[in-house]
């Protein structure tokens, strides 16, 4: 087999060729790590431009300049392979070409192709022209392909924040509430009270692969979150949950995924500084993967909960959630979630039992840009490692009571009516973390005045993983 070689003239013309792929290819490298951008109109036309860069790359496959645009486009609307494939073609045509090899040892590893991955990877790590920089994110990527295809692995993921809420309570916008079926006045001191609060939130995993096909893991989960108030000290929360179990990974064909991930669990929680329950349950959840920007998911949760509170105990019973969603590409830049769920408290105080549904909509924008970047000695001038993301979140709940309360009203069946809403900004500061800030709006609309009430907040936090 024979290869069209590049006609590029003299051996100093291919050299200086060779070193625009130095800041080229690398610019392209940060389009893997997140979605390509543009004008608006270069969204909804880079299908197109995609494809005609397709045919132009078959037309002069010696182009390296046509192989290149056609790399940047199939990563832009995900087609990984194809631009492995031209990147390849790049290096038949070039060998020496160590940003390609970066770049494809990038794409492997995003595409679980952890042996080939490696090999491209050590390349960068050993040749002498690659700047320090782009050699320790090559080995950084070393280091977290060994930890991935160790059998035993650990992650985590540590919040701290501080938040404020126009009702950190949940008080009722009125003094005016319903007491024995008759008119009452609340104290003011129990109606909506604003407040700050600090919080520390923490999921640790431990995974078990035992290395098989399809993929078998025993995973281990600890999550814990607690908050302090700085005056309504009553609603301070502090809850701990424990998950065991194992997770099947199916891959019917290149790019799809089927995970099944059946579990038990513990938790405990206290509130105000004081125990409230401890749960004991289990739960399947259930996700199919058909492209890296589409999936469907479903599952169930059961938790049987008992109160160590006196002025508790009618609470004690089962709780049981049920969930499906669906994740779509909105664009090249934004994705999409629909959610769906039914929860249902059963307690032994049938006034307090209730099933409630709700609709949840999620947005996330990637504010990647393909505009070019300011720049210093060749580097792009910019403190954030990652392209910022913008989510927005809107959900819609309806509550219905088993029964009325006596206490309140004995001839009215409470129902509730939720929004709930939010927007927040992700700012990665490193690789390993991202400043998180939130702002949102919860809305409670209830027959009974005692329940209704609204809730501003924002919210700054810090996120850190490893």
């Amino acid at each position: 087999m024979s290869y069209m070689k590049v006609s590029c003239g003299p051996r100093s013309a291919c050299v200086g060729s060779r070193k625009r792929y130095l800041g080229a290819v690398f610019t392209l490298l940060l389009y893997t790590l997140g979605p390509v951008s543009g004008t608006h109109a270069q969204e909804l036309t880079v299908n197109e431009q995609y494809e005609a860069a397709f045919l132009e790359m078959y037309e002069d496959v010696g182009n390296l300049d046509k192989t290149f645009r056609f790399a940047e486009l199939a990563i832009a609307v995900g087609d990984l392979e194809g631009a492995v494939a031209a990147l390849e073609r790049m290096l038949i045509i070039e060998p020496d070409l160590p940003q390609v090899r970066m770049q494809l040892g990038t794409l492997y590893f995003q595409l679980a192709s952890y042996a080939m991955a490696l090999t491209y990877l050590n390349a960068v790590v050993a040749h002498d022209e690659v700047p320090d920089d782009v050699k320790q994110s090559a080995q950084d990527l070393i280091t977290q392909i060994d930890t991935l295809i160790s059998p035993h692995r650990f992650n985590g993921t540590v919040v701290a924040g501080v938040r404020y809420q126009s009702n950190a309570n949940g008080g009722p916008m009125t003094q005016n509430i319903r007491l024995f079926g008759g008119s009452a006045v609340l104290d003011e001191e129990y109606t909506r009270q604003s407040d700050w609060d600090v919080s520390l939130a923490g999921q640790f995993n431990y995974v078990y692969d035992f290395e098989t096909e399809p993929s078998v893991t025993l995973e281990t989960g600890v999550s814990a979150y607690s908050s302090w108030q700085d005056t309504q000290s009553q609603v301070d929360t502090t809850l701990f949950e424990l998950q065991f179990g194992p997770r099947l990974v199916f891959t019917p064909k290149p790019g799809t995924a089927l995970d099944l991930r059946p579990y038990a669990l513990v938790n405990d929680m206290a509130l105000g500084g004081k125990d409230s329950f401890e749960g004991v349950g289990a739960g399947l959840d259930l996700a199919f993967r058909t492209s890296m920007a589409s999936a469907w998911t479903a599952g169930t949760r059961y938790v049987d909960r008992d109160y160590s509170q006196a002025e508790e105990v009618g609470l004690k019973g089962p709780r049981t959630r049920l969930f499906a969603g669906r994740t779509f590409g909105l664009s090249n830049l934004t994705i999409g979630t629909i959610n769906l769920s039914a929860f249902n408290e059963d307690t032994d105080e049938k006034s307090s039992a209730y099933w409630e549904y709700g609709l949840q909509v999620l947005i996330q924008h990637n504010l990647a840009d393909l505009s070019p970047q300011p720049r210093l000695f060749g580097r792009p001038l910019t403190f954030s490692p990652a392209p910022w993301t913008l989510s927005f979140n809107i959900g819609f709940y309806d509550k219905s009571y088993d029964e009325a309360n006596p206490g309140v009203d004995a001839g009215v069946v409470r129902q509730d009516d939720t929004l709930r809403s939010s927007a927040s900004l992700v700012i990665p500061l490193t690789t390993r973390l991202n400043l998180l800030t939130t702002a949102g709006y919860t809305d409670v609309r209830s027959n009974l005045p005692n329940y209704t009430n609204e809730n501003w907040f924002s919210s700054v936090s810090l996120l850190g993983q490893f």
